[in-house]
């Protein structure tokens, strides 16, 4: 049980663009290079995260760009904007369960109050996480391994 990888290549291309935006031209050749994804798969991430208002893509020259701050992008904004219907898919039911059988015949009913509180649950911990958080994370990182190639 995973959430979509497409969430971490888009939370990949959002670092990418906040960190390096400014001073590079951030394209999905270069973002593909970077993820190790497909162009085209990450021009069609792109494409969902600008219609969600996440981005911006300036074709020829622009590259992409950040629409919101990294403080006001949540990682539940990014999840929704490439895979709006896959907190449906976290805990699935089994689709055949027997119509005579006692537990086959109610078995949706019993797990359907229970695996919704499961993605509430999911839904709330994706609200409070940032796009910041992960900048932040990120620019430690990279300050703590300076660190070790200064000693």
């Amino acid at each position: 049980m995973r959430i979509s990888a497409k969430c971490s290549v888009a939370i990949h291309c959002l670092l990418l663009i906040s960190e390096y935006g400014g001073r590079l031209k951030i394209t999905s050749a270069l973002a593909a290079e970077s993820t190790g994804v497909n162009p085209a798969e990450i021009r069609a991430l792109m494409n969902l995260m600008k219609k969600a208002g996440l981005i911006d893509v300036k074709r020829g020259v622009g590259g992409a760009y950040l629409m919101r701050s990294t403080e006001e992008i949540t990682v539940w904004d990014i999840y929704q904007a490439v895979d709006p219907y896959g907190l449906e898919k976290i805990m699935g039911i089994h689709p055949n369960p027997s119509d005579t059988c006692p537990i086959g015949k109610r078995i949706e009913r019993v797990l359907e109050p229970s695996y919704t509180k499961i993605e509430e649950s999911v839904m709330l911990s994706m609200q409070q996480l940032r796009l910041s958080d992960f900048v932040e994370t990120f620019r430690e990182m990279r300050r703590k391994e300076r660190e070790e190639r200064r000693t």
